[in-house]
C-alpha cells in the first residue's frame, strides 16, 4: 500500500509540473489587429510630424536668379532654424532677408557680406547686425542710411567677387562694403567648395566661378511643398555623415591645420586675392574679423586665437591695396570678461561654438557703426540730415 501511495503522489507531482509549464494558448482576441499596427504608425507619425513642425529646421530650396547669375532662394520663401537659436527669415528679391525689394531702394545703402554668419538663420530679424546698425542711425537721427545682408552658407570671397559687380548694378545705392570674416577658409586658396566658387593656386593664381546647382533639389522642393522637412534630415545623415570604418581600435585625432601658418606663399595668395577684389569696386570696403574667441577648450575658456599669426599678414596686405580691416578679438574678450557671455552659442547648442548669437550681432554691428562715421563716402549721408 505504501508502495502504491508513493507512486500516486509521483504521478500527481509530474501532473503537477507539466500543468505549470504547459505552453498557455493564447486567445485571439489578444492578437493585435494589422488595422492597429498601421493606426499606430499614423498616429505616430502624425505626432512627429507636428512637434517637427514647431521645433523642426525647414529644407533649403534654391532658384536661378538670372539677375545675379547664381542660385539663390525663392523670393517670399521663409527659412526656420529651431536646431541652434530660434530664428524665422523671410527672403525678399535678390536673396536678400527682410528686405522686399532691395533693388528698389532708394537711399544709399551699406552691403553686408557673409556666409551663413550674416544669413544668420540662427537669430529673429531684428537681432541681425544690419538691424542693429540701422537703429543705431536712427537714434542718432540719421535716416538718409540703410544696410542690408548678403549671406549664404558655404560662400567665401571668392563668391563675392562676382557677386558684389552685380548688386551694384541691381543696387546703385549702395555707397559701401562690410565683410564678415569669420574663418580663414574664407580667404585662403584650394578650400574645399562642391558649388560655390574658388580660390585657386594651381597652375596659378586665379578665381572660379561655379554655378552648380545644389544636391536633392527636386527632392528638398516636393518635401519642404507638402511639409515634410523632418524626414530629409535623417535621411541625409545616413546617407552622407555616416562613415564606415573597418579598422579595430580607437580612431586617431586628425591634426590642425597650419599649412597656412607654414606656407611662405601665403603672403602672396592674400595680396592676389585683395588686389583683384579691389578692382572690382571703387566703394569702400572692410573686413570684419570676428575670431572664434573666447571658446572652450579642454574644460576651461582660452582666449589665444590659433590663426592671429596669418590674419596679423592678413590685416597688412588689406592694407596695401586700400582696404579696412576691423580686429573684434578685443571686443569679443571684453565681453566676455563683463558679462560672462560669448558671443557664439545658443541655449540648444554648445556654448562659444557656432553662429553668432544676439551679443555677437550687436558686437559687430558696433564695430561698424564707429567705422562708418569716418568712413569716406558715408560722411556725406551723415552731414545730409
Amino acid at each position: 500500500m505504501t508502495i502504491i501511495v508513493a507512486l500516486r503522489n509521483r504521478m500527481l507531482v509530474l501532473l503537477m509540473f507539466r500543468r505549470d509549464f504547459e505552453p498557455k494558448v493564447v486567445s485571439d482576441k489578444h492578437n493585435l489587429n494589422p488595422k492597429h499596427w498601421i493606426l499606430g504608425l499614423v498616429l505616430a507619425f502624425l505626432v512627429i510630424w507636428s512637434i517637427s513642425f514647431f521645433l523642426g529646421d525647414t529644407l533649403t530650396i534654391y532658384t536661378w536668379s538670372p539677375t545675379i547669375g547664381r542660385m539663390i532662394r525663392p523670393p517670399g520663401s521663409v527659412q526656420k532654424s529651431r536646431s541652434e537659436g530660434w530664428g524665422t527669415s523671410r527672403f525678399g528679391q535678390l536673396d536678400v532677408i527682410g528686405v522686399d525689394d532691395v533693388s528698389k531702394n532708394e537711399i544709399p545703402a551699406i552691403a553686408i557680406w557673409g556666409n551663413s554668419y550674416v544669413e544668420a538663420f540662427q537669430v529673429e530679424q531684428w537681432e541681425r547686425m544690419q538691424e542693429i546698425l540701422i537703429r543705431m542711425w536712427r537714434t542718432d537721427g540719421i535716416k538718409s542710411l540703410t544696410a542690408f545682408g548678403i549671406g549664404d552658407s558655404g560662400e567665401s570671397v571668392a563668391d563675392y567677387y562676382f557677386k558684389i559687380p552685380r548688386y551694384e548694378k541691381s543696387c546703385p545705392n549702395i555707397i559701401a562694403h562690410f565683410i564678415i570674416l569669420g574663418d580663414l577658409s574664407d580667404v585662403l586658396p584650394d578650400q574645399s567648395s562642391a558649388e560655390r566658387s574658388a580660390f585657386r593656386s594651381k597652375p596659378e593664381y586665379r578665381i572660379v566661378e561655379r554655378n552648380r546647382e545644389p544636391e536633392h533639389q527636386r527632392i528638398k522642393a516636393v518635401l519642404r511643398k507638402c511639409r515634410l522637412d523632418f524626414l530629409w534630415f535623417p535621411a541625409r545623415s545616413l546617407i552622407k555623415e555616416t562613415k564606415l570604418r573597418f579598422s579595430l581600435g580607437p580612431r586617431k585625432a586628425e591634426p590642425e591645420n597650419t599649412e597656412a601658418v607654414r606656407d611662405p606663399k601665403t603672403e602672396k595668395a592674400f595680396s592676389f586675392l585683395l588686389n583683384a577684389l579691389r578692382r572690382q569696386t571703387t566703394k569702400p570696403m572692410i573686413f570684419v574679423y570676428c575670431p572664434q574667441v573666447p571658446a572652450i577648450k579642454g574644460g576651461e575658456v582660452r582666449f589665444a586665437d590659433p590663426d592671429a599669426q596669418v590674419i596679423s599678414v592678413f590685416s597688412r596686405e588689406c592694407r596695401h591695396n586700400g582696404i579696412g580691416f576691423i580686429d573684434m578679438t578685443q571686443d569679443f574678450w571684453k565681453h566676455y570678461m563683463e558679462t560672462g557671455r560669448f558671443p557664439r552659442g545658443f541655449i540648444n547648442s554648445r556654448p562659444s561654438e557656432g553662429h553668432f548669437n544676439r551679443d555677437g550681432h550687436r558686437l559687430i554691428a558696433e564695430a561698424m557703426y564707429r567705422d562708418s562715421l569716418s568712413m569716406n563716402g558715408i560722411s556725406n549721408a551723415f552731414h545730409a540730415n
